[in-house]
């Protein structure tokens, strides 16, 4: 699929940034040529079994109808669907800029981390307390929105289904899948090639949402390796280094948001993440800006002048009578000055026109003799 293509009613724009293999399925920007805006499309392989789309669009609905804690949706629903060849599923795609071409520019602030963060770990809280897994949170399919609110777009299929046999280079395709695996899912990937995968679970949700936290904070992954087994030993084995990685600026409460996330066994995990989320506010309340409430600046700079008159007067000794007196004479005069009526405009123009009128008689005396 290249830009230009037609699917359906839709022209394709071209690919979403991401990773080589970070999503299971390609997934393009495109535009309703008729209604003019922009949609997400996933085709599916030409052979893909119409049951394998069917579920796909099936499970599409089921998120489209989930909601976090604030009533916001994290998904958006389906425009469009098409079970025989060439297949796909289309939903409508907003204006915020992907995760994925956002972290490839730069890492996040920690401001922004945790704001981006908190709304990720709330929208997947809403799908476990609605009974589903999501089985493939990767920045390549999480879209910023206005206000501090993320979008998820919904992978149509689950697992590591790409992966490939053991002692495969990091820069194939299914590494950059397991990169966000769970310990569980990475040791069940052999299992996966065999046609038997490891169901996905919350706990798994909660690891990727760890790894997309720490990516967020310092624009790298947790673990890295050449080899897919270099990958499994230090996802199962490797201890969470944190010296170093976090922006001067971030706060310590985010190794806490890591370690729990990032939890090698998943019973713990699977209950962290209400306090994730927990530890994400925390550190969205710490590095709130400390905004001084607005004050009159006129009833400021009375009480500032009021304060300063008294300190002077306390200070000051006594004054002699005499320069008491000159003090209160001069205070009279400058009263007077400012209360004396502003003179009639006769008089203020008399003394410039009688100056006119004698130079203009002394010009005309000399021009006659």
């Amino acid at each position: 699929m290249k830009a230009g293509d037609i699917i359906s009613r839709f022209r394709v724009h071209g690919s979403l940034p991401c990773l080589p293999g970070e999503l299971p399925l390609p997934l393009y920007r495109a535009q309703d040529i008729g209604a003019r805006s922009w949609v997400l499309v996933e085709c599916f392989p030409e052979d893909a079994p119409r049951s394998e789309v069917e579920a796909a669009a099936e499970r599409a609905e089921v998120l489209a109808s989930v909601t976090d804690d604030e009533g916001e949706r994290s998904f958006q629903p389906l425009v469009d669907r098409s079970f025989d060849p060439p297949a796909h599923l289309a939903w409508s795609l907003g204006g915020g800029e992907m995760l994925r071409r956002r972290l490839q520019r730069s890492p996040l602030s920690p401001e922004q981390a945790a704001e981006t963060g908190l709304a990720l770990a709330r929208s997947l809280r809403g799908l476990h307390r609605a009974g589903v897994v999501h089985g493939g949170l990767r920045p390549a399919n999480v879209q910023l929105l206005d206000g501090g609110r993320v979008g998820l777009l919904a992978p149509s299929s689950q697992g590591p289904v790409t992966l490939a046999v053991a002692n495969e280079a990091v820069e194939s395709p299914s590494l950059w899948t397991a990169a966000y695996l769970s310990p569980e899912q990475i040791d069940g990937a052999e299992a996966a090639i065999t046609g038997s995968p490891a169901p996905f679970t919350t706990a798994d949700d909660v690891w990727a949402l760890g790894v997309v936290l720490y990516e967020l904070a310092t624009g790298e992954l947790p673990f890295l390796a050449n080899t897919y087994g270099a990958m499994k030993r230090a996802v199962a084995v490797q201890p969470l280094d944190l010296a170093g990685t976090l922006p001067g600026s971030a706060p310590e409460a985010f190794e806490a948001v890591f370690a729990a996330a990032l939890d090698r066994n998943a019973d713990r995990r699977r209950a962290a993440l209400d306090d994730v989320i927990g530890r994400l506010r925390q550190v969205k309340a710490e590095l709130l800006p400390r905004v001084r409430p607005p004050v009159d600046s006129v009833a400021r700079t009375r009480a500032r002048k009021t304060a300063a008159a008294t300190d002077r007067s306390v200070a000051s000794p006594a004054e002699p009578e005499w320069q008491s007196a000159m003090s209160r004479l001069g205070r009279r005069r400058r009263r007077l000055a400012r209360e004396r009526p502003a003179p009639a405009l006769w008089r203020v123009l008399i003394g410039p026109l009688a100056a006119l009128l004698l130079t203009a008689a002394a010009l005309a005396a000399w021009w006659w003799f």
